[in-house]
């Protein structure tokens, strides 16, 4: 029987895992935390409230095969994804279209006019090689000033012109009045939670899973030839041993507020990119949509030590990245091969969806060969 090495319960070691164990293959996967589903995970609190422990996940995509995939293992409930921006006192939709001009300057707009005056605001370029200038290009000046530099200086600590624009490039820019915060066709959430949802992906007679064990590169290294394949899904850097210098992640520190309320805020996400050194608070109540008694609220307070969350695309990491993606070009080469997966390993920025179907067809081209 062919056996797989996987490090890391969250999406890509999850789907890889199941994969391999229908395949017939021995699987052993081990998460360095107590529990399963990386940053997906979530629990109900003390206060009996489901919340997302490590920041919401909000489930879209535009793959019906995906969602065909997952439902073997969730239902499903309506992801209802509505975020606001904290600015002078309003709450303003987000990401832009015509209600968050129409919140700001209290006139209503045509869809024409809204064009005229962004085509006014718009400092165009062509090929924008930062975040600043991608935004600029896309909404211009004022726009940029109320809902994005401010929000983009706390989140990453540092200025939106050393950042790479693929960071904002993701927030779709609409000219009607879709508020949704997603663009993607399927916006959805598993109705029992992502524990849930894991636990049911990881339920196969071939999959072993080892909680509180951390794995480091030493260990993977004398373990690797014990199996046919290794899927990592670890911060890459750390896997080769800072070789090239530490890449730079952003971590995030949580402060849980309950509140004696059906409901705190008007929606799911408030962000707040001028005041307070909190970037957002998120009450994903608005998305569970689970009756019970009070709320809890999350405050999120972006930071440069603690658990890597996010890669911080500026040119200099992303020159080391390509350096470390030489060596794992050689660990995927081998007789044995470490394949790296997942945000951490890849140094990237992706939605759920897209590690999910990366994972997937990965393992399946394996499998074809």
């Amino acid at each position: 029987m062919d056996k797989a090495l996987v490090i890391g319960s969250g999406p890509a070691g999850s789907a890889c895992s199941r994969i391999l164990a229908e395949a017939g293959w021995k699987v052993d996967l081990f998460e360095k935390r107590n529990h399963i589903a990386g940053n997906c995970f979530d629990e109900y609190d003390e206060n009996s409230v489901l919340v997302h422990r490590y920041g919401p996940h909000y489930f879209r995509t535009d793959s019906i095969e995906l969602v065909k995939w997952l439902s073997k293992f969730t239902h499903w409930i309506p992801g209802h994804y509505y975020v606001r921006s904290m600015v002078d006192g309003k709450f303003i939709p987000v990401p832009v279209n015509l209600s968050t001009f129409v919140s700001l300057i209290g006139k209503v707009l045509t869809e024409d006019e809204f064009k005229t005056y962004l085509e006014e605001q718009r400092i165009t370029c062509q090929n924008p090689i930062n975040a600043e200038e991608q935004c600029l290009d896309m909404v211009g000046k004022e726009l940029y000033d109320l809902l994005f530099k401010g929000y983009t200086i706390k989140q990453w600590g540092i200025e939106p012109y050393e950042l790479s624009p693929a960071v904002t490039e993701r927030l779709p820019l609409r000219l009607n009045w879709d508020e949704r915060y997603p663009s993607e066709k399927y916006q959805i959430m598993p109705k029992d939670g992502y524990t849930a949802m894991f636990n049911n992906i990881l339920q196969h007679p071939n999959i072993h899973v080892e909680l509180n064990h951390e794995l480091n590169p030493s260990d993977i290294s004398k373990m690797q030839n014990n199996y046919d394949l290794t899927i990592y899904s670890g911060p890459v850097d750390a896997f080769f041993g800072f070789e090239y210098g530490k890449l730079g992640y952003r971590s995030l520190r949580f402060v849980w507020k309950h509140f004696a309320e059906t409901y705190r805020q008007p929606c799911v996400q408030i962000n707040y990119p001028h005041k307070y050194r909190y970037t957002r608070t998120v009450e994903i109540k608005h998305v569970t949509e689970q009756m019970c008694q009070g709320t809890t609220i999350c405050y999120e307070y972006p930071q440069d030590e603690g658990e890597p969350f996010y890669p911080i695309l500026t040119g200099d990491n992303l020159q080391k990245y390509d350096k470390y993606k030489l060596l794992v070009n050689k660990e995927k080469a081998k007789r044995n091969p470490i394949l790296f997966l997942g945000r951490l390993a890849e140094y990237k920025y992706f939605n759920m969806d897209q590690i999910f179907i990366k994972a997937i067809q990965t393992v399946k081209n394996i499998l074809g060969k």
